[in-house]
């Protein structure tokens, strides 16, 4: 698996973007080959965060999920929802997740 994140403050820590990732690689059944990023873009001081999943599959186009929240914000659920479209179009059951709303570790803030 490759990581890449580009943080735009020091506010963001690798375990955050790290296990969302996972869950995101969990969710759409992503092969060693496809590369998942996250990012936040906007002032979260302002409202105005949101996240951008990236699925880059070899030899695929690649797609971009956005949840209006902060990085910090993101839950299981959260991903699983923008996530589900693309599990769909995979033939994918539904992410176990969907069926509890888990938010993700504080001490990764």
């Amino acid at each position: 698996m490759t990581v890449v994140f580009f943080p735009r403050s020091p506010r963001h820590q690798w375990n955050v973007v790290r296990e969302l990732k996972e869950h995101a690689r969990t969710a759409i059944n992503a092969d060693d080959e496809t590369i998942i990023t996250v990012s936040e873009r906007g002032d979260p001081g302002c409202g105005g965060a949101r996240t951008i999943v990236l699925i880059m599959h070899p030899r695929r186009p690649t797609e971009a999920i956005t949840i209006d929240k902060p990085l910090e914000q993101i839950t299981q659920t959260d991903l699983a929802d923008a996530l589900a479209p693309l599990a769909a179009a995979a033939g994918l059951p539904e992410s176990p997740s969907k069926r509890n709303d888990h938010r993700l570790p504080a001490d990764r803030r």
